[in-house]
């Protein structure tokens, strides 16, 4: 998981406090984590910002598309687990993927998968086992750190998946929309059929 419970802080390249979150703390108050995930997301706006004053070609964000760039971290982050178990599920699901070694493009590791389906086929009231489970966590956020193609696969299906499972059907409901709708039109259209 890139993200999970517990909030706290580091510095970056140039000094300054940014939030971090430990997927791994299950010990964190929600209060924490939503309150981290946004201090990301404005963290990031702020970045662009910056960018945006000394680079023509750079724009800043709109109040309204900072919101929701802010609504969408945040969204994630309180969900990554779900999210996180949808996403293995929609590549178990599709035989090509596992067939041609295809789960890190969309930021899953193969035993990620695997581990899913062994717990899917256990009979019920089998437990699954720790050491296991940890092992595959530890795994994993060791491939995320180092892997930035991993890493960046892994945002983009849990950004698509909660976009389009939690974002849009609640826009729809209430007759709202954000800034550039809630269209997943940053997938390629292979991991796209997967994810839909």
């Amino acid at each position: 998981a890139t993200t999970s419970a517990h909030a706290g802080q580091k510095q970056n390249k140039e000094g300054q406090e940014i939030p971090i979150i430990d997927t791994l703390d299950l010990q964190a108050e929600p209060i924490e984590i939503a309150i981290a995930s946004a201090g990301i997301a404005m963290s990031a706006i702020d970045q662009r910002k910056s960018v945006a004053e000394t680079d023509e070609t750079t724009d800043a964000f709109t109040m309204e598309e900072s919101q929701t760039i802010s609504g969408r971290v945040v969204g994630v982050v309180m969900r990554i687990r779900e999210l996180e178990g949808l996403l293995i599920k929609k590549v178990n699901d599709v035989k090509w993927v596992g067939k041609y070694g295809e789960e890190e493009s969309f930021g899953v590791l193969k035993k990620e998968c695997q581990q899913q389906q062994q717990l899917e086929n256990a009979d019920d009231g089998a437990s699954d086992d720790n050491e296991a489970v940890e092992a595959i966590e530890k795994q994993l956020a060791d491939s995320i750190k180092i892997n930035p193609l991993l890493r960046m696969n892994r945002a983009e299906c849990l950004l698509a998946l909660f976009i389009s499972t939690v974002e849009a059907p609640k826009m729809e409901m209430v007759g709202e929309s954000v800034p550039g709708g809630s269209m997943v039109d940053f997938i390629d259209a292979d991991r796209l059929e997967v994810l839909m």
